[in-house]
């Protein structure tokens, strides 16, 4: 307003806004949720020996008249629930009839009617605190995840309220929300780039599937999970016995020979989750596709079937989705790497690269010509080719459901994604000349290490570094992969010429620290920043729990509790870390303040109590944190050495550089410092008439003790 006088320098806004309280109270709250049946299976089987099962020669009729059959034997299987945990007293109850017959009481005064409303409100702010403390503790009690607990007891939700249109500014119209979305997701599942399509073999027929293979497939779901579309719930299959097998193999085995799935398996209800950053952005959102169970249960049966033709078909350097593997490998390999670089003046980049929404983004095509150059049987392919064509999704923001057409992409939340992700992930880094590319180790050259989509690669100079990332850059296009631009960082040592990196002329940002698969890694070693790290992560861990120690009663089971939630944040990695005193009175120090807390003390009082560290110990029966991690690293020691199949971390820790020679003066301490020390100090404990046997075993360097499981435990690295 610009006619207005203030005796202020500043303008006045006027705007006018439409608010309805009633409304935003009602979409704020979530909806009440299913209680999740509980089936008879004594009652289930019977009920599906007797109905007449038919399989149709119509892969969708067939599955409607499946899902019909199942949805009524279940209906009469269902057992009646028992609800014993009430949220609200009867006398609570009671007192909410009173204020309602005030309510409709002419006669009763304005008093009467505000110290019944104050009442009522207390009374049930207390029933529900006391309803979530006693839902809490069961949950602790009985080890279930205290994270689900907390999720199911959360009566709200905060929808959405503005988003990032493409052109930047922000809407906070529900309507044009809804249509930045349905655009966006549009866009990112359209087909974009040409794949030529595969020829797949033909003829060939999988064999049939068998009760057995479902009866282990439905062993590993988790039970409680939401159900699908079609209603069929986890629990439902888990309850069902041989005749449930028997009936779900016949159908699966026909759809697996005839080589077609379902219509209603390839439609999915797609909710999207918020990683991190900020929230009016889409892209920092992932999609996670809710499908049918059923659907679910038939690729994990092929993926069981397919796994070791697809993991035999992977190098070493991929960690991800494969069994023995974990992030550890790779970080203990980058570790070793920076350490052994630094320690002898060796040239050193790293460049960590971050695709845009790769699993959402990679052809179709891609993943079948993939699995078609891995060898990976025809009948397979085809049926996965079927599971991949005409699909689509929904996604609701508010009441509308906006359909999505689904053109590339696996879908995150089927179990096989992850690994058709990395089968097409490897054709294209086949493609790559890097056999000499990247910086020597024992005479092979390691030039990158992946975790699924998280990719590191190794050189030894600037321009080394840009040419392997241009050609990433290329073939990962050919098959649909944006490498971002922002997320992609590199970082040097101090042997490397200045210089930066680009991708398609755009400069990547250089960083002094950057944080690869949950560790924060630094040229120099420097364990302090993850040391914060861990830090923050353990009281966020301790956060939720707080709520429940606070009314345990049993410190054993308190000190259970804190040790396999918090104790696992606050040390993740410690196994790769490069111990020092100053790492271990970090820990203590972040230990000991966790500790206060869970006792409920502080430093006054603890101080006033007459409590030393050793006394709080004592009261709380928690486990030291750096015998912990000093376990955690003997054991992964261990580990590695004993280890054949020649993966980067055995050889990075091996790993001694020929024709390079150490500078003068002590050396930065290493990784494998605290094992030789502690072989060194149980041989001078030893005397000479005494313990023979391990005096034999502790004269061989620690690598060579730790190759046997028996020498290493005789050693005492597992205390």
């Amino acid at each position: 307003m610009l006619n207005w006088t203030t005796g202020s320098d500043h303008r006045l806004l006027r705007a006018k806004i439409r608010f309805s309280h009633k409304l935003e109270k009602i979409s704020q709250h979530r909806a009440k949720s299913s209680k999740h049946a509980v089936y008879d299976g004594d009652v289930l089987n019977d009920v599906l020996s007797r109905y007449d099962w038919q399989v149709l020669d119509d892969p969708t009729e067939d599955y409607d008249a499946l899902v019909r059959g199942l949805l009524s034997c279940a209906e009469q299987a269902k057992l009646p629930r028992v609800d014993t945990s009430a949220r609200i007293s009867d006398a609570t109850k009671d007192l909410l009839r009173t204020r309602r017959s005030l309510r409709l009481d002419r006669n009763a005064t304005h008093l009467e009617r505000l110290q019944a409303n104050i009442s009522c409100r207390q009374a049930v702010r207390r029933d529900l605190q006391l309803y979530r403390e006693r839902r809490l503790l069961e949950a602790a009690l009985n080890r279930t995840s205290l994270r689900k607990c907390h999720r199911d007891l959360q009566d709200h939700s905060i929808p959405l309220s503005c988003l990032k249109k493409e052109d930047g500014t922000l809407t906070t119209s529900r309507l044009e929300m809804e249509e930045v979305t349905r655009r966006f997701y549009t866009k990112l599942y359209r087909s974009t780039t040409h794949v030529r399509k595969p020829k797949i073999p033909t003829g060939g027929t999988a064999p049939r599937i068998l009760p057995s293979e479902v009866r282990v497939a439905i062993a590993s779901m988790k039970r409680g999970t939401t159900p699908g579309p079609d209603k069929i719930s986890a629990d439902l299959l888990r309850a069902g016995g041989y005749e449930l097998h028997a009936l779900l193999a016949a159908h699966m085995t026909s759809y697996l020979q005839k080589e077609k799935i379902p219509d209603q398996w390839r439609n999915s209800r797609m909710v999207i989750l918020h990683k991190k950053g900020d929230r009016d952005d889409l892209r920092n959102y992932r999609p996670i596709s809710l499908l049918s169970v059923l659907y679910k249960l038939f690729t994990k049966i092929i993926l069981t079937r397919i796994s070791r033709t697809l993991d035999e078909a992977q190098p070493v350097e991929q960690a991800g989705f494969r069994k023995g593997f974990s992030c550890l490998d790779h970080i203990q390999a980058v570790a070793m790497v920076i350490e052994v670089c630094r320690e002898f003046r060796m040239p050193l980049v790293l460049t960590f690269v971050d695709y845009e929404k790769a699993f959402d983004s990679v052809e179709t095509n891609a993943v079948l010509s993939a699995l078609v150059d891995q060898g990976v049987d025809p009948p397979y392919i085809r049926i996965l080719a079927d599971c991949s064509s005409r699909c689509s999704a929904t996604v609701q923001l508010f009441q509308r459901p906006l359909p999505i057409p689904i053109g590339k992409g696996v879908r995150q939340g089927d179990t096989i994604s992850p690994k058709l992700f990395t089968a097409a992930l490897q054709w294209v880094m086949k493609s790559l000349d890097w056999d000499e590319k990247g910086i020597r180790v024992d005479g092979r050259f390691l030039s990158n290490l992946r975790f699924a989509d998280d990719i590191v690669l190794f050189s030894s100079s600037i321009a080394e570094a840009e040419t392997m990332l241009a050609e990433l850059n290329k073939a990962g296009k050919k098959v649909g992969l944006r490498i971002n631009q922002t997320k992609t960082q590199f970082m040097k040592n101090a042997w490397v010429d200045e210089g930066q990196i680009k991708i398609d002329g755009t400069p990547i940002k250089e960083t002094s620290s950057y944080v690869y698969l949950g560790r924060s890694m630094n040229m120099d070693n420097d364990m302090r920043e993850e040391l914060v790290r861990r830090q923050k992560a353990a009281w966020a861990a301790f956060g939720p729990l707080k709520e429940v120690t606070n009314h345990l009663t049993d410190p054993e089971r308190r000190a259970n509790l804190f040790d396999s939630t918090v104790l696992p944040a606050l040390c993740y990695g410690s196994e790769t870390w490069v111990t020092s005193a100053s790492t271990s009175r970090a820990l203590n120090t972040s230990h000991r303040a966790l500790e206060r807390c869970l006792l409920r003390f502080n430093r006054l009082t603890q101080y006033r109590a007459g409590l030393h560290s050793s006394d709080m110990r004592r009261m709380s029966r928690l486990r030291d944190p750096v015998e912990y991690m000093k376990n955690a690293k003997f054991r992964w020691a261990g580990h590695i050495m004993r280890r054949d199949d020649d993966r980067w971390t055995r050889r990075t820790v091996e790993w001694a550089p020929i024709g390079s020679s150490r500078p003068r003066g002590r050396p930065a301490a290493r990784w494998g410092d605290v094992l030789v020390d502690h072989v060194r100090q149980l041989r001078q404990q030893l005397n000479d008439s005494s313990h023979r046997h391990l005096r034999r075993i502790l004269s061989l360097p620690w690598m060579a003790i730790a190759k046997d499981r028996n020498e290493w435990f005789v050693a005492g690295a597992r205390t």
